[in-house]
């Protein structure tokens, strides 16, 4: 159950730097503005879709952030950084009409939004990776 709880807020933390960075215009989106901060270093981290149906599309981005040293964090489903970053259509807050994934995102840095508290957790998880 503890684990379960912090897998919750671990995405929600994760959820509120990629948003934030969005607005902030902090964050890269698909794979050509992903390898672009990878390679001019730019990316403070990259958050991949584990369900990503192109096998050499991930190759790509795990090889290069590997090389570039940025860390990568894996999420399970690109339906869920679409919805992050609002390109999947709502009809209500609750009721989806049409679901889009994002294979990648790359944030470049973090929004002045994002608390002291938020910022470490998301740098000592970034460790780790």
């Amino acid at each position: 159950m503890a684990e379960v709880e912090q897998l919750s807020e671990e995405l929600t933390t994760l959820k509120r730097v990629v948003q934030t960075s969005l607005h902030r215009g902090q964050l890269s989106k698909g794979v050509h503005e992903v390898c672009k901060a990878i390679e001019s270093k730019q990316a403070k981290f990259v958050v991949l879709a584990d369900d990503c149906s192109e096998e050499s599309y991930k190759k790509l981005v795990v090889a290069l952030a590997k090389q570039f040293q940025i860390p990568v964090w894996k999420v399970e489903k690109g339906a869920l950084l679409g919805e992050w970053i609002g390109i999947s259509k709502f009809l209500t807050k609750t009721k989806k009409i049409k679901s889009r994934k994002c294979s990648s995102v790359a944030v470049r840095d973090f929004a002045i939004e994002v608390s002291e508290g938020e910022k470490q957790f998301v740098e000592d998880k970034i460790k780790g990776l």
